[in-house]
Order: structure tokens, then sequence, then C-alpha cells
């Protein structure tokens, strides 16, 4: 191969930047050979066809729902931006780096287990206390818990960058709560579904058996005599920077995702508040940093922790990875010291070089630094919110002389780092294939005595060709890493292997915590309640178009039909003052706005894209409970709504997509799901709702008389939004009557939009919820469903239609009752499966000089 990266054919035009290593070419300026063939495929495909490619990979992101906050206390979410060409690595240059960071995390591990255990590098010197003490990493409350095993470190992340020499230095550890192995699994998922052809025939090292080794270590984590240990993913929440991630790894490692508040600490074991009944917790994988995660020893103002986690820990009747404390080991101090550390613990030297890194808490470290202010990137020791990083060159002489003194007041809390020439890869773009400087994580995961690594990784580079820096708040895209086998992998062991017989799981294994439950519970009231008003629009819609304002001499039915779905529109969603008040006027020049208002304004209580803002709210926090294709649907709904019709009331079209999407996600309830306790609960929350809404709708429409022309259309408006119009055809010739009418939607139990199947479907999903501790009395929400059920089976319908005017008193009444005793039932559904916590305040800190005890908080 003696091509250069001038000649070769990627993509004309390519060029890498003058004097910069580019990962296409090796040390001679000759394209490598997994590139060459890479090239190749791109060459076949064309300009055209890779920006198609480049495309389709966003709208796989965009369907999988694959977001990431943006740090620096935005509440900004963005959607996670991948190139889907790949950063291809031999592999010669894998095992080179596979060594390094293996070698590395042994190393941090070492450290680990003596900073809070003998603590022997303090006292012999080799570590300054200063730089340990000085850390708000290092957790006092964590010292002497241990995990089971020798291996403290359970994982880590090493970020990686390679030189104009083509040398790869270690830019940063993250031991805390390493992120973004979950993003790389997504990464490949997608580049395979982008390039499958080019993914197999360059046979890439696979992910699987990282994400099954790292299984097998959380169950190896377990305390002691622990045989089937029950393992959670602790999350700060659903707004996290990375809740994707977590909700992903959840679901890959098969392991339910909780918060703080879903785990409660009893006679020295952590607990799960499953629905009815407590169920140990023996590992946790946490995402959560360590000082949030116990508001009782740790930072007093977190909402995010387990009070009296620490004590667990500490007792040995949980193992939380990685574990508490592990921070300390992100000091960009440490840096400096891990060539000589390793010579001391390992008594071999460092294979993978830190990126040159002089402590200013040493003489001579800040001797160097304040020397060369100019040149360096100066950083604050800690990675908490807040911390600073100057760029020095970029620094006027005031600001480098300010910067100066705060360094020479607080020597320990700051380093000075070189800056690295970073290399560069290719990138696909709209302009074409262009270099983009890059750094890469790597992931490793203990396994026995030393450490796993991923094969490849996360790669990020910088968003502008000239850029030097990488952030996530700089528009930064992502990239796969792919390990080019020499020869076929093994795929031994990739899928479920055979194993010794077991036993199908108890009850309480398939537990979920009571705030799982209410998030899907309210997740299908929202799916249904955006179902009930995207069909009423569809039908309103449809009488606008049958009865234009100009035709309201000419066909008065029409107009009176039209003003009767408008209020009643109004009435069932809640947007006063809407329709109502004289705002039913057909020629009223608003009714455009309005409605398109009520399809569109995700801020309006009462409109679809509220309902489907509250439906996606409900979703996230469960994504691990889901089926991956339920983000189809997701992201479907959210484009749909995102990008709206012109102001002129509500499009068939969007409204027609909308309403496919929100049936395929019912669909996907009914057949993608188990019938297990969140099953139940979100079918629960889709029959409740769907009685409400019909309720409201017939309370809204049939209970004031019209004339015959327009009680007919109005019938037919009605039976049409319920769902209902072709059996009721089909059964009544088309004869129409108000108390077949009510006969097929409040009675007929075989109608699955029927008041009556509502409650039949209803009653049967708390019964499966629902434990008993002996006898059969009732619930207070079966009690309530059984006195709706007794109502319908002696409802008379004939009477309830008869009226000395245009008022139907008995029908409203009855209707009224129904409304009343399924919200009832609603309630008490959440009093009796649904934990209510008390509101979490911040503890009290100790009283100052003259401060009366007790009375001053955080």
């Amino acid at each position: 191969m003696t091509s250069t990266a001038d000649q070769i054919g990627l993509l004309a035009g390519y060029r890498p930047l003058p004097g910069v290593r580019d990962e296409m070419v090796d040390a001679h300026g000759r394209v490598r050979e997994e590139w060459a063939r890479v090239g190749h495929v791109l060459d076949g495909l064309g300009q055209r066809e890779l920006g198609r490619r480049r495309a389709e990979a966003a709208r796989l992101l965009a369907d999988d729902g694959v977001s990431y906050q943006l740090s620096g206390g935005t509440d900004i979410v963005a959607r996670w931006e991948l190139d889907p060409l790949p950063v291809l690595l031999s592999s010669a240059q894998w095992a080179e780096i596979e060594r390094g960071v293996i070698q590395r995390a042994d190393l941090l591990n070492m450290i680990l287990t003596d900073l809070y255990g003998p603590r022997q590098l303090l006292r012999r010197g080799l570590v300054p206390p200063e730089l340990v003490f000085g850390h708000p990493g290092f957790l006092r409350e964590a010292d002497q818990i241990r995990i089971p095993g020798s291996q403290q470190l359970f994982t880590c992340a090493v970020d990686l960058a390679r030189d104009a020499d083509g040398t790869y230095w270690a830019l940063s550890d993250r031991t805390q709560a390493p992120s973004g192995d979950g993003y790389a699994l997504e990464n490949r998922v997608v580049v395979s579904r982008v390039f499958p052809s080019m993914h197999r025939d360059a046979q890439v090292h696979r992910l699987a058996p990282f994400f099954r080794t790292l299984r097998s270590a959380l169950q190896s984590a377990a305390p002691p005599r622990v045989d089937d240990p029950r393992i959670v993913v602790l999350t700060p929440g659903p707004w996290s920077s990375s809740a994707f991630e977590h909700a992903y790894l959840a679901s890959s490692l098969g392991y339910p995702m909780v918060e703080g508040a879903d785990l409660t600490v009893r006679d020295g074991r952590v607990w799960l508040r499953s629905l009815g009944r407590l169920e140990p917790v023996d590992v946790i994988l946490r995402r959560v940093d360590s000082a949030y995660c116990d508001p009782l020893e740790l930072r007093s103002d977190s909402l995010l922790g387990v009070p009296g986690l620490v004590e667990a820990a500490r007792l040995g009747s949980v193992s939380v990875v990685n574990t508490l404390g592990s921070g300390v080991l992100e000091n960009p101090g440490l840096l400096a010291l891990l060539p000589r550390l390793s010579e001391q613990l390992l008594g071999q030297p460092l294979r993978l070089p830190s990126v040159p890194t002089w402590w200013c808490g040493e003489p001579d470290g800040r001797a160097h630094v304040l020397a060369h202010l100019d040149r360096l990137v100066i950083k604050s020791i800690t990675r908490e919110p807040g911390a600073e990083t100057f760029v020095g060159w970029e620094l006027s002489a005031g600001e480098r002389d300010e910067l100066r003194r705060r360094i020479e007041a607080r020597p320990y809390g700051w380093v000075g780092q070189e800056r690295l020439d970073l290399a560069t890869v290719p990138t696909l773009t709209p302009d074409g294939l262009v270099p983009r400087r890059s750094v890469m994580r790597t992931f490793l995961v203990a396994r026995n005595d030393s450490y796993v690594a991923m094969p490849g990784g996360l790669a990020r580079v910088t968003a502008e060709r000239d850029g030097a820096f990488i952030a996530d708040s700089g528009g930064a895209l992502s990239k796969d890493i792919w390990v080019v086998a020499s020869e076929p992998e093994d795929l031994a062991g990739f899928w479920l292997q055979p194993s010794t017989p077991v036993t199908a799981p108890a009850a309480s294994d398939e537990a979920m915590s009571s705030r799982a439950a209410e998030n899907l519970f309210w997740m299908g009231r929202y799916a249904e309640r955006a179902e009930a008003v995207v069909r009423l629009l569809r039908v309103v819609g449809d009488r606008r178009n049958d009865f234009p304002a100009a035709a309201g001499g000419v066909n008065p039915a029409g107009a009176a039909t039209l003003r009767s779905l408008l209020a009643a529109l109004t009435q069932i969603t809640g947007t006063h003052p809407g329709f109502a008040d004289g705002g039913t006027d057909v020629e009223a020049i608003d009714v455009g706005t309005e409605l398109h208002a009520l399809t569109t304004d995700a801020e309006r209580p009462g409109t679809l894209a509220f309902a489907v803002r509250k439906l996606r709210d409900a979703a996230y926090p469960v994504r691990d409970q889901l089926s991956a294709d339920t983000w189809l649907v997701m992201g479907a709904l959210e484009r749909e709504l995102l990008e709206p019709a012109e102001p002129a009331g509500p499009a068939p079209g969007p409204l027609a997509r909308v309403l496919t999407s929100l049936l395929a996600l019912a669909g996907l309830a009914g057949e993608a799901m188990v019938r297990d306790q969140g099953w139940h609960f979100l079918d629960a929350g889709r029959r409740i709702e769907r009685a409400l809404q019909l309720c409201a709708l017939l309370r809204a429409t049939v209970t004031e008389a019209h004339d015959t022309a327009t009680d007919s259309l109005l019938w037919e408006s009605v039976l049409t939004t319920a769902e209902s119009v072709i059996t009721y055809r089909r059964r009544y010739r088309s004869h129409a009557q108000l108390s077949t009418l009510l006969d097929l939607l409040l009675l007929d139990a075989d109608n699955p939009r029927s008041l009556a199947h509502q409650v039949d479907r209803l009653t049967a999903d708390l019964a499966a919820v629902t434990e008993r501790d002996g006898g059969d009395r009732l619930t207070e929400p079966e009690r309530l469903l059984l006195e709706c059920s007794t109502a319908l089976r002696l409802a008379d319908l004939l009477a309830l239609t008869e009226g000395d005017g245009p008022a139907r008193p008995d029908l409203a009444a009855f209707l009224d009752r129904m409304i009343d005793l399924l919200e009832r039932a609603g309630d008490a559904i959440d009093a009796a499966h649904f934990t209510r916590l008390l509101p979490q305040y911040p503890l009290p800190a100790a009283p100052g000089p003259g401060e009366t005890p007790y009375l001053r908080l955080v």
C-alpha cells in the first residue's frame, strides 16, 4: 500500500491538516490498510449517498430518543450527535492501548484501596496529603468500606488522545461514575445499521462480551452468602445529563433502574420500595456522584441519595459500585505522580503516559506553572460544578496576573497541563470528508484480579475544522471506534448460553418500584387522553370541512352540530374559555387559531401537545421497562408536534399521523409487554382514562336534545369519536336512536370502547396487582368499580333518555355519577398503590458562632 492521504480516493478533496498526525495514515504517510478498505466502500457510495446515510444515522438516533443534557448547569437537552464514519484501529494498535489502560486501571485500583485502607502511600510520602484531603472526591465517611474481591475500583474509563508524533497520552481518568459506555453501544447499533455490509466485512470486535462481563462482575460484587443478588441501577432521575444511558444500560443488563426515593435503609439493609412491600437490594450500580448518595453522612442538601446508604455499605450488607469515594482518583494532580507510583506499586514503568502535568502544591511544579502560564492549560483539581479551566495563551496579561495570585493563595488546588497537538480523524460532514481533532474514551470493568477493556470505545471530535478543544457544549460529534480483527472473531459466548436448570422467578422477583408503577399508570392515562383529543379534533375538522361557516344558513343542522362539538371540545379538554361563553360561533375568525393551539400548544393544559409532552415525561423515567420500539413512536410524536401545520385548524395529515403513532404505542403495549405488574398499571391507566373521556364526551354532547337532523349528525360524530360508528351502522342499520347509542357505548361489554368494557378490564387489572392478606374484602378502588358496574347493569336507558324539554337531566346525573366514581377510583388507586414520601429538606447545619442551634439551614 503506497498511496498517500492526498492520493486516496476516500472522497475527492480530503486533505489532512498540515503538520498534524491523521489516524488514516501511518508514520510514513501511507494509508493504513483498514482505512483503504473502508475508503473503497465510501468511494463506491458517493457523496450524495453518504449524505443520505448521515441523515439516516441522525434519524435512527432520534427514533431511539438518544439525548444528552448539555453541561454547565443548563436545562437544555440536546440530541446526541453521531458521525457514522467510525474511527478504525488495527488489532496491533488496540493491543498497545489495551495493555496501557489495563495497567493503568490496576494502578488506580491499588491507589484507591490504599487511600481508604492502610494509607501507606501517605505515610511513605509517595502521595502528598494535601492532594488527597484537599480534594472533594475524598470522602472520610467511606474509610474502610470495601466490596468483595481485590478490585475496589469496579469500573473506570480513560480519556486518550494521540499527538503529532503518534504517541497515545492519557488525558484524564474517570472513576466517579464513568459515563459513555451506553452511548458507545448505541453508536455501534446505529453505525452497523447505516453501514451494514461495511460493518460485516470489516470483522469488527464486538461489544457484547464487555457488557456480559459487566453483568457477571455485578453479580460477583454481591455481599458474601448472597447466591442470587438483586441488582439495581441508581440514577439521579430522568433529567440528568446522561439519563438515556442510565435507562439503556439498565435495559441492556436486565436490572431495574431506581432513583434515591425508591430505596430505603432499614436495620442496616437497603430495600427497594416495591408495590406493597420492601424488597432487599444487594448491589447498586450507581450513576449518582458519591457525595450525593447519602444526605445523612455526606451532602446534607442532596435529594438524590438514600439516607443511611453509607452505613449499610460500611456494614457490608450492600455493595455500591463504583465504591463511594472513588472520585478522588479523578484528581488531575495525581497524573504527575503516576509514573513513580507505577514503579513503586507495580514494579514496572507506566505504559500509557499521562499528559504532562504539574501540581502547584509542589514547589517545583508551582514554579514551572507560574513561569509558563502563557503556554499551559490551568485547571482546578476538582470537577465540581463551578470548577474553572483557563487556557493560558488566551488570557490577557491582567488575567494571567490575577490567575497567578489565585494559584499562590491556594496552590494545592491547581494544576498546569501541557497543550497537546491532537491527531485528526476523517469525519463525514455536509461538506464532505474533513479532518477533525479527536479524543477517545476507553472503558474497563473488573474481572477476577484485573480488568477487561471494551474493544473500542467512544470517540469525540471537534465541532470545527481547526478546533483544538472538545466539549459537550461546543457541538462536538461522537464516533464509534472499530477495532478491526486480523482474523474472524470467535463468536462463542456472545449469546445466551446453556447453564444449570433454574426455576421460574418467584413473584417477589417481579416486583417493581412504586415510582415506576405510577409512571406507567400515568403513561397509560396520558396516551389515552391524547388519543381522545386527537379523535375529537379530527371529527371537528371533518365537520368544519363538511359545513363551512358560509353554509350555516343553508345547513343549520351542520352549523348547530359544529357548535356543539366545539363547545364539547372546550368542556372535555378544560381549555376554557376556548369555544365556551359565546365563542362557539362558527363564523368566528379565531376558530382556526384556537383549534391549532389545541393541537400544538405544549404549555397549555388540555391540548394534544400537552398530553403528548406529559406522556413523554411519564415514559422517560421507566425507559428500562419499555420496548426499544417505543421510542420509534415517541420520536415520531414529538417530531409531528414540534413541526405543526400552519395555524388554519387541525390539518388532517398531521392528526392522522399522530393517531397512527398513538395506535402503534397501544399495539406495543398489547403485543410487546409481559403481563406483569407494570403492564397492568399501564393498562389500568388506559382504562380509567378511556372511561372518563367517554363519559365526558357523552356528558357534553347528548344530554341536551336538538332537532332530528342535528341529533343525527351529532350522534354520528360521537360514535365516530368513540371509534364505534361502523359497529353501530352494521348492528342497527343506521336507524339512529339515543338508547341504542348508549347501549353500545355504555353497556356493551363486548365493545372494547364501551364503559362496561373499561370497568371490567380495570377491575381485572386491579385484581392482578392487589395483594390480599387473606379473605375476600374489597379494596377501595375495587369497591368503587363494583358500584360503577352495578349502576351500569341496573341502568334503564329508555328512562335516562327521557326529559320534559330539551334537557335530559337523568342522563346528565347518571354520567356525572359515573365520572365521580371513576375519578374517586383513580384517587383510590393512587392512595393504595403509589408511595407518597414526605417532602425532603436539607438537614440543619452546625450552628456558627452566636447562632441558635438548628435554626440555620444549609
